[in-house]
Order: C-alpha cells, then structure tokens, then sequence
C-alpha cells in the first residue's frame, strides 16, 4: 500500500470519525445508528470499546516499534524520512480513537472498564502529527512524497482550526507542486479556506485556477465554489456565468443511469441559480430565463425552488408572477399542482382569501380522477399528491382559519372559507372510500357554527359508513347532540326535528347498545317523552334506570324527573311511595336528607302557588312563617329571603331592612347576607332613619373589609347629619390615618364640617393648616376661598384681597380661581361705592374720571370671574354684582352734587355731559339685566348701607328693595296626604299628643297630628310621626317631606337638606318639595341660591304669603310693575309691614301711574308705623315726585325723619334738601331719582 493511499485512507476515516461526532452532538442518537442488526445498546457499546482499546494498543505498539526504527536510523539515512511519514500518520489514526474516547468520556460502559482508557485527546495526536509533518518538510526537503506531505500537515492544521497555517501550506503544495496529483485538492482546499475566512476575491483566484483543470474531478465543485464567491462579492451576473457553467457541465442523467456526484451537482447549481437570479431578474423573467437552462423534466423543480427562495423572502405578491406563468405554459406538468399549494400559502400571507380559495379550486379541478393534468400523471405519484400534499394544504389552511374564527366569532368570513375548504377537499373523495375525517371536520365546524342541522348530517354520514368504532360511535352520537342543539336554537317547534331526534336516538342504541352515551340516550329518550307530557313513555324509559342505573347523578336525574311527574299529577301518594322507595335503595345521608325535605318543600312549592295569586305581604307573612316553623330546613333561608325581597319589592323598606338584619344575624356566612345588609342600610337612609342607616354600614364594614372604609364614610355621614357629631368626627379620624394624602384631605374636609360655623374653633384651624401643609387640591384653595370670603364678610378688605392675590397666583384649574377673583371684585366694588363724586369745580372732571377708573376695574373684575368659571352660583354673583356697580356710577352721577360758583346754563351743561357718560352705561346696564333675568337673580340693594352725603339734595331718595329674610319663608303645613297645596294655618292648629298611636290611625290622623305637634314646637313629636308615615311606600314622600320640615326646625339643616334632596329625585315637580329645598338654600347659603325654587314655586301657584311677596319683589326688580303690585295686593296690610315691602307696594303703583293709590298706600303705613324712616322717605319721595302742590308736607316729613333719624349723614342731606325746598317756589312735577337696582 502506498503512503499516499494511506494517508488518503486516514483522512477519510477521520472525517468519517468527525461525521458521526457531529450527528452524535446533534441528536444523541449514535448508539443507535451503531447498533445495526441485532444486539443491545450496552452490548454494543462494549464490542467498541474492545474495538477501540484493542486498535488503540495496536497503534501504540506501531508507533513505538516506528519510534525505535527511527532511534536506530544513522544521520542521513535514505529512508529516516519515509518512517517520519509512517509515524506523522499513524498519529493521524491515533487522533480518531483519541476522539472516541473523548465523545463517551461519560459513557458508563467506559467508566465501569476493567481495561485502562486512554486519557490522550484527538487533538493532541493531531498536533503530535503536525510537528512530525513539519520536521519532514524541514529536515527531508528532496523527501519523494513531499507533495503528500504538505497536503496532510494542511489537513492537519485544518483539523485543529488553525486556517491560516494551513492556507500557508496549501499555498506553498500548490506553488512547489503545480504538477501533483493533489493540485487540484490543494487548490480547492485553499480556495475553500479562504472562502471560509470571508476572503472572497482570493478564494475566487483559487477556484478560478481549476479552470485549466477541466478533467479533475473537482473542477465542476471549483466552478460551484467560484460561483458562491463571485455572489458573495455581489456580482451575481458572474456568479450566475459560473452556475450556467456547472449545469452545462453535468448534464442530467439518461434513463437508467445511476444518479452520482456530477449529477447531484447538477441539481444543487439549478436550485442555487434560483437565489441568484432572484437578485438579478425581475419576476416576469425568471420563467423565461430557466427555459433556456433547464430540460422539460428541470422547469417544475425550478419554479418550486423559486418559490421557496421567494417566500423565505417574504416576496409572496411575486411569486404569483412566475408560477401563474409555468402553470398556465405547462399545465400537465408534475409539479403544477405544487406550484398552486405555494400560492394558496403565498396569497394566504398576503390575506388574499378570494385567491387561496381560487387555487384551492384550482388544485381540486386538478386532482379529479378525470382530468388532463392527473391523467399525464403517474397513478402512484398523482394520488401521492392530491391525497397527501392537496389533502395536506387544504387541511392545514382550514385549520388556520378556523382557529381565527374561534379567536373572534365575528370574523364569519373565515368560516366561510374553511367550509369552502373543507368542501374542496370532499369534492374529489371516493365515494367508495369517502373521506370520512374531513366529513367528521366539517361536522365539527358546521357545529361550532351552530348550523346544527348541517352538522347533524354529516355526522350521520360518517356515523353509517365508519368502520373504525371510536368514530362510529362519536359520529352517531355527535348527530344526535346536534338535533338537539339545534331544537335548543329554534324557537320553532318543528316536529319532524323532533321525530329526528327520537329517531337519531333510537339508531345510536341499536348501533351502540353499551355505548358511552347509551344509558344518557335512554335518559335522553325518557327526557322527551316527559318534555312531552307523555308520561307512561317517560316512566318507562326512565324508572330502569331510576332503579339498576350504576351511574348515581343519571340514576338521581331519573328519579327526580319521575318525582316531578308525580308531583305534577298531584300525584302525592305516588309521591311518597316513590321517595320510600328512593330512602330503602338510598344509603347516602344527603340523599336521605334531600327526600325528607319533600314534604318541606311540597309546603314551600303551596306558597309559591299562592303567591301567585294572593296579596304579596300575606305570601310575605306565609313565608315569615315557613322560615320559623321549619328554621332546620335550608328552605328555611330562601323563604326568608324571598319574603324579605317582597317586602322590598312592594314598598315596604322598614320591614324589609328589619328582616335583612335578622337575616344577617342568623345567616352571617350566607353570601347573600351581604347584599341584604346593603339593601337594609340603603333602605333605612331611604326612610329617613339615618341612624339605623349607620348602624348597618358599621356591620357592612365588619364583613366586606375591602371597601370597609367607604362604609365607615358614609356611616359617618349619616352620624353627622344626625348632629352625632363627636362620634362620625372619630370615624373620620379612624379613616384619615389609613389614606393617602389625597384621600386624607377630603377626609380632613369632613372632619371640617363637624365643626358647623364654629370656622375659629383651634381644631378646626389646625386641620385647615394641615391641608394647606401638603397642598393638596382642590381642598388648600377651597380653603383658601373660604378664608377670603370671611375675612371680606369681616370687612377685613386688605387681608381679603391679599389671600385671593395668593389664590389667583397658584397652579390650579381657572374654575378653581373663579372665587378669589370674585372677592377680589366685590372689595373694588366697595372701593367703587365709596368713592366720592363731590368736588369743587378745579376737581371736578379728577373726580369724574376717579369713579370711571374704578368702575372700569371693578367690571374687568367681575368679567372676568365669569370667563373663569361657568358655574352658575359664581356667574349670578358676577351678574349682580355688575348690576349693581353700573347702578351706582349712573346713579352716583345723575345725583351728582353740583360744583358751587355755577350759572343756570353751566349747570344744565354739565348735567347734560354727565348724561351723555352715563349713557353707555346705561345700555351695559340693560344688557346686564337682560341675563339677570334668564338666571334668575336678586337684585334687591339695602338702604342701610347707602351713602346719603353723596345724594344731590335736588333728587328724592327712591325704596331699597329687598327680600323677605330666610326666616320669614315659613314651612308650608299641608292638610293633604297626597301633599296637594292646602296649607294649614297655625290657627287650625290643635294640641299635640306626645303619646299618639300611629299602629291603627289613620293616614290623615297621623297627618294632623304631626301638623299639631310642629305648630307647637313639639319637632321630636314631629318626627316620629314622620318616620312613620316614611316606613310605607305610599305615605314615604309625606313622611320625608314632614321629617325635612321637623330636621329644619331643630336645627339640623344639613339632614334637612338631605332629606329635601332625596324627596326630590322621586318628585321633582312637587311644589311643597320645591318650596322646601327653597327655603333650605336660602337659610345654608343667600337667596341667590333660592331663587330658581322660589321662581319655579311662584309658577305653580303656591299661593302664599311669603311666595307672593317674593313674585312681588322678583316683578319689581324686572320692572314688571303691574304683576308686582298684583302680587302686593295679595298681602294684608299687617303683612306689608311685617316683610317691610312697603315702600316698594308704594312705588310700584306710582311707576304704573297710580299715584294716588301709591300715596293712600304710604299714607295709611305712615299713620301706622309713624317713626319708620323708610316709609317716612319713600312718602316724601312720592309727595315730591307726583304732588307738588304738596312740598309743604314733605317738608314737615323730612323735619321728621331728620329728628328720629341716627345717621349722621342723612341728617346732613336732610338739612341741604330742606334748604333745596325752601328756595323752590315752583318745583318741578314728576322729576324721579332713578331707581336703585334698576
């Protein structure tokens, strides 16, 4: 043998050797592979370790005997190189037996050897091999085989991944050798190494020098290589030169010759000529292009390959292209039908379904038994294909679309298209060989779909033709369910469905007597007939199994569906003979215990029947009844329950909550027990028994722990609207500590309130500053807000404007600052107000321009509190508040005290130029009053803040118009149970019986009593009775109404409120109601507030003192004078004083022109209430204004007034307007101050 024949030998074996390694790493699966034909894994394992130890030792003895020659060899021996070789070779062999011991080096057959294991590794045999390879080279330069020599120490180095080393070597065979029969190799080896090494063009020089090699036979493999290189330099034009080449080259093999190495590279250069071409020709060419490469028999794998490149791409729209072009050109050729399963694939990825359903059909036009394409097939690969790959494709598209119409039931659209694919499939089946699985597929869609009748069908179909029994048996059985699923859909009764089902019943029987399902058939069977009220059928399909059945849940389904049917006979001896009968065979203590529960439950079944005619509260008490006399019987806590419930449900909400917390106390664990404490507490707030209200929320909180707190919030509402102050402060206190600081200062704002109006209280201080402390909004600025307004209310004007500044200056929302900004408004109104008008005539135009300046700032305020905020209460104050500043300045100017020094003339000018300024105003005015009205706000002005000093004593002194103060609103006593208007007067009020019987009174006894007892102030009185009456739907409103009225009165105006509120979500449009929430608004914050009740009273005709007074005033304000003195007219005269209307009575006559109706009026009060200032002016004023010829008497009036008066600066202009009068020998007539508040 010679060297090189050797050497060849060993490198086969080690890349061999590598081989299995590799496979050994990548599967775990070499045991296997070595085992061959016979013998256990173990076993086989032993045979090679002996191999291997054996050869080991054999290789060792050859390299020792090798080493001992070459010792005995003198310098210069002719044959020292030749045993070197020997030796570098057999370190080579050495290497392989070195790497099997290294791959099983965990092997137990190893560890558990009783031969010692070599412990040397392959790569060291190899580096053993190199330095051997290397001294041969160094020491043997004329050696005959050097040429060997350098190609082994190459693959050598290779072996070891030193690829630099041995691209050296390789060079160096290839420069010194060009004429070796390893040229070739050593070249493509080279070639290949640099290739490796991402050195491209060099590789490529190497691969290209195989070209003068034609006849190697590694030449077609250079040309492959070279190919690869050229596209990994992006030049796949030559690349593509080269795979043409290598193609050309290896023709494809004739018929009968035997497939080898030319041809597979053949193969493997027209797959790859698909990437590269790819990169190179647009889609429409590549068919084209593979025509002039490929043979007939080529085209089809081509295009297959394309596609695969194109979809690994991601290039689906193109790949269309191509394939639709190598269809349509050849449409019987093998791989057509492939190609249309890669376009269902493509076009499914592009969510084009009208496509994939297209070559679907495509496919299954193909496979049909009859068609060109399958005919041109061989039979064996035909079948091949439509059975496997079509049948696959169509399967696995289906299956998709499916599980996207399960993940979205709205998408009908793919269930559409997986029928269409399932029936694609079916089309082409063997109707002697149906397709059974896909018929079964498609029932189990078309069931999904709930298309039950269609399921229905194809489940038969599979169920009369499958042989196999697992799928007979779940198709017979899948028929029937669907019938009866799809009964369950239809809201028809259609009795062939009907007639289907009992006979899909009685076929799975016959086919499946012991079936699964057979004993729920029969049950099933039993079930119709009973469904039917055919009970001699359903006794007889049902009692078998009610007395043998082994399944106990069928056996119990049985027996009580026969129970039923008994009971619904009334049947009650068979009833019980029957239950007997059930206890002897029953052994189990729920079921003993569930059939002496019969009787209990035939008497709750009689009270169900009775409810069903007789009065709710009597089935209520029947209920009642049953729970005490069978308080065992786990009846026991749903007829409590649904007793409770009645109560609810017909109104009676005390009785209800009294018997949820007697529910609770002997259910607490029931989970219902939750929800009937929450109905009780809402029940109890609903009655207006706040304090049974709180009381529940405390044991709601003790059982629903996670929204405990909530509970403990509003049970502390209720305490504190009860005025159980200190105690719903603790529980704020409690819950403060347990909250964030968001939570904390809402919570700290209802301790706040605990306090009522005692706002200087230390405590109370101190919890304002903590809020302010962490700043947490909207409770700092609210705060702050409060802060300004009290300290404006305190006259403390600066203090005031300087917390809204600060206010004004903080990050927060604008509504937020709408209140600052209108407290800063309202201190430049006063400014406004106190400004002076007086001068002398070097001042005079200063003044002017003084007061304009201030009514300029005083309106951007106001204005701009409204752009801040649309709340209504902020947009009604803003508009009065305009309102009244433009009535001061054109007041202050028309009555504007002349400059002394002035002639008649002068004078008249300047009054004509004060008008024209005025005038502006004037319309602004109007336009103010105009939104006043829409928003129904006061704009009553009070005369005891005017500033007389600055009145021209040449004008009168116009009514200041107010409302009547909150207190003179009193409650409106009804003697009407529905609360109709009917008003009871104190006199008609009669004693108050503290220990009145509500239990047999009547409505309107009860009524009256409680009206007796609030006339006397007897409120707790008052307020039982109104619990009373709130206990009862029907008298709920009046007893809320009434306990409103008596909350009000003992001064819980919060509880008050509250109850006014609630009152009005159930009747909105009650006037007494209306009235109250009214009255409410006016005491808790200012008539404003008021207002909108007052004025929607007032259109209901409430027909009262207070409401006619309040129209009155309203009428006045509106410049309405006719209603307003209608509505006057309505008020004895007692009651004209009393509201101190008197003067507005008076003036609103003069302004209709009824001037001596106006001064009878003012007359007759004058005479009455003879040292009222008001009266004493608004006469003087009238007399003045409308009877001239009377200024005498006025005279004698404003001597009174100055008399009696205390104000300094009234007396001050009385004195000037007496002075004004007596050098007025002719005043003139009619001349009218304008009215303030106009």
């Amino acid at each position: 043998m010679s060297s090189r024949f050797f050497c060849l030998i060993i490198a086969a074996g080690l890349l061999t050797s590598l081989a299995q390694a590799k496979s050994n790493d990548g599967k775990g699966l070499l045991p296997e592979v070595r085992i061959g034909e016979g013998g256990s894994e173990l076993e086989n394992d032993k045979k090679a370790l002996t191999s291997e130890i054996m050869i080991t030792r054999s290789e060792n003895k050859a390299i020792e005997s090798l080493q001992r020659m070459i010792k005995q060899q003198k310098p210069g021996s002719t044959i020292l190189g030749d045993l070197y070789y020997r030796l570098a070779e057999l370190y080579m062999r050495r290497s392989k037996s070195g790497r099997f011991f290294e791959m099983n080096v965990n092997n137990p057959v190893i560890k558990s050897s009783v031969f010692p294991v070599p412990n040397e590794r392959g790569s060291e045999a190899v580096k053993r091999a190199i330095a051997v390879y290397s001294r041969v080279e160094t020491e043997f330069p004329k050696f005959k085989e050097m040429d060997s020599v350098l190609f082994n120490n190459a693959f050598a180095h290779q072996q070891i991944g030193k690829s630099s080393e041995a691209a050296a070597i390789f060079g160096r065979l290839v420069d010194k050798f060009p004429k070796s029969p390893l040229i070739a190799d050593g070249t493509l080896a080279l070639g290949e190494l640099l290739y490796d090494q991402g050195k491209f063009p060099q590789a490529l020089e190497q691969f290209l020098k195989l070209e003068k090699m034609p006849k190697s036979r590694v030449f077609s493999y250079g040309m492959y290589k070279a190919a690869w290189s050229y596209y990994n330099m992006k030049d796949a034009d030559h690349g593509m030169k080269k795979l043409i080449q290598v193609v050309k080259t290896n023709p494809p093999l004739k018929e009968g010759e035997v497939p080898n190495n030319r041809h597979n590279l053949r193969k493997e250069a027209l797959r790859d000529l698909t990437v590269f071409v790819g990169d190179t020709y647009t889609a429409d060419k590549l068919y084209d292009f593979f025509l002039t490469v490929c043979q007939d028999s080529e085209i089809g794998q081509s295009m297959i390959d394309l596609a695969k490149l194109y979809e690994s791409h991601s290039r689906q729209k193109e790949m269309g292209i191509f394939l639709g072009e190598f269809i349509e050109k050849n449409p019987t050729n093998p791989h057509v039908l492939k190609a249309h399963l890669y376009l269902v694939n493509a076009n499914e990825d592009l969510k084009l379904r009208d496509k994939v359903i297209g070559h679907l059909q495509a496919s299954s036009e193909l496979c049909k038994s009859d068609s060109p394409w399958r005919t041109a097939q061989k039979v064996e690969d035909a079948a091949d294909a439509c059975e496997k790959d079509f049948r696959r494709e169509s399967l696995e598209i289906a299956k998709k679309w499916w599980e996207i119409w399960l993940k979205n039931k709205q998408n009908v659209a793919f269930s559409d298209l997986t029928q269409k694919s399932f029936r694609l499939i079916l089309e082409n089946e063997d109707q002697a060989k149906p397709d059974l699985k896909t018929h079964f597929a498609l029932g189990e869609l078309l069931f999904q779909l709930g298309k039950y009748d269609d399921a229905s069908k194809e489940y038969k179909f599979v169920g009369d033709r499958a042989q196999e029994p697992v799928m007979q048996h779940d198709s017979n059985y899948g028929a029937l369910y669907s019938i009866e699923k799809a009964l369950e859909k239809s809201k028809d009764k259609d009795p062939s469905r009907n007639a289907l089902r009992k006979e899909l019943a009685m076929n799975y029987l016959t086919k499946n007597p012991t079936g699964k399902h057979a004993q729920n058939v029969r049950f099933k069977l039993g079930h119709i007939a009973y469904e039917e009220a055919n009970y001699v059928d359903a006794d007889k399909w049902l009692r078998p199994i009610a007395e043998t059945s082994k399944d106990e849940t069928l056996k119990k389904k049985a027996e009580d569906l026969i129970l039923d049917m008994l009971n619904m006979k009334k049947d009650y001896v068979g009833l019980q003979k029957f239950s007997k009968k059930i206890l002897a065979s029953n052994t189990t203590d729920d079921r003993k215990k569930g059939m002496t529960k019969i009787l209990e439950e035939s008497s709750f079944a009689e009270i169900q029947d009775f409810s069903k005619t007789a009065d709710a509260m009597a089935s209520a008490r029947k209920l009642i009844d049953f729970a005490k006399d069978h308080e065992n019987s786990p009846l026991a806590k749903d007829s409590l329950w649904q007793a409770l419930s009645m109560l609810y449900a017909n109104g009676r909400q005390f009785e209800g909550a009294e018997l949820s917390l007697q529910y609770a106390k002997k259910y607490p664990d029931d989970k219902r027990t939750l929800d009937g404490l929450k109905d009780a507490a809402r029940s109890f707030a609903e009655i207006g028994q706040l304090l049974r209200a709180a009381d529940t929320l405390k044991l709601i909180a003790d059982m629903d722990k996670k929204n405990a707190n909530a509970h403990m919030e509003m049970a502390a509402d209720f305490l504190r609207l009860e005025s159980r102050t200190k105690e719903a402060r603790d529980i704020y206190t409690k819950l403060m500590s347990t909250m964030d600081n968001k939570n904390q200062a809402r919570m700290i704002t209802k301790i706040m309130l605990t306090y009522g109006s005692n706002s200087n209280h230390p405590e109370y201080q101190k919890l304002q500053e903590k809020i302010l402390a962490i700043n947490m909004e909207p409770y700092a600025t609210q705060i702050l807000n409060d802060r300004a307004e009290r300290l404006l209310l305190a006259g403390k004007k600066t203090e005031a404007f300087e917390v809204s500044r600060k206010i004004m200056g903080r990050s927060i929302p604008s509504e937020d600052k709408a209140p600052a900004r209108l407290v800063q408004a309202q201190i430049l109104e006063s400014e406004l107000a106190s400004q002076s008008v007086k001068a002398r005539i070097e001042k005079f135009a200063f003044v002017l321009e003084m007061k304009t300046e201030k009514l300029n700032k005083v309106q951007t305020a106001y204005l701009n509190a409204m752009s801040l905020s649309k709340e209504e209460k902020i947009v009604r104050k803003a508009l009065a508040g305009l309102d009244r500043c433009y009535a001061n300045y054109i007041s202050s100017l028309q009555n504007m005290p002349m400059p002394g020094g002035l002639q008649e003339a002068e004078r008249a000018a300047v009054k004509e130029a004060l008008t024209k300024l005025t005038a502006p105003i004037q319309a602004k005015k109007t336009d103010n009053e105009a939104k006043l009205k829409s928003m129904v706000v006061a704009r009553a002005t009070d005369g005891k803040d005017r500033d007389y000093s600055e009145l021209n004593p040449e004008a009168t002194i116009s009514p200041a118009v107010n409302y009547p103060q909150a207190f003179m609103f009193e409650a409106y006593l009804t003697n009407r149970t529905d609360m109709a208007l009917s008003r009871v007067t104190k006199a008609q009020a009669k004693a108050c019986n503290r220990s009145f019987a509500t239990k047999d009174a009547k409505i309107q006894g009860i009524l009256e009593m409680a009206n007796n007892c609030y006339v006397s102030k007897q409120y707790d009185v008052t307020e039982k009775l109104s619990l009373e009456l709130a206990k009862f739907k029907e008298t709920r409103p009046l007893g809320l109404y009434y306990l409103s009225l008596a909350s009000d009165a003992r001064d819980q105006k919060e509880k008050a409120l509250w109850l006014a509120d609630e009152l009005m979500k159930s009747q909105p449009e009650n006037p007494l109601v209306i009235y109250q929430k009214g009255r409410l608004m006016y005491q808790l914050e200012d008539i404003n507030a008021a207002i909108p009740f007052f004025a929607k009273v007032v259109d209901m005709n409430i027909g009262s003192s207070e409401m006619s007074t309040f129209a009155a005033v309203k009428s006045y304000t509106e410049k309405d004078f006719i209603t307003s003195t209608e509505n006057f007219s309505k008020l004895a005269q007692d009651q004209v004083y009393t509201y101190n209307v008197g003067p507005l009575f008076s003036e609103a006559w003069a302004q209709r022109g009824e001037t001596q109706k106006a001064l009878q009026l003012i007359s007759e009060l004058s005479a009455k209430k003879k040292d009222n200032v008001e009266i004493l002016l608004q006469q003087a004023h009238l007399i003045e204004s409308y009877k001239s010829s009377e200024l005498a008497t006025a005279q004698q009036i404003y001597e009174r007034v100055g008399k009696i008066t205390t104000k300094p600066d009234l007396k001050e202009w009385i004195g000037k307007k007496l002075t004004y009068l007596k050098g007025q020998t002719s005043p003139t007539p009619g001349k009218v101050t304008q009215l303030e508040g106009q």
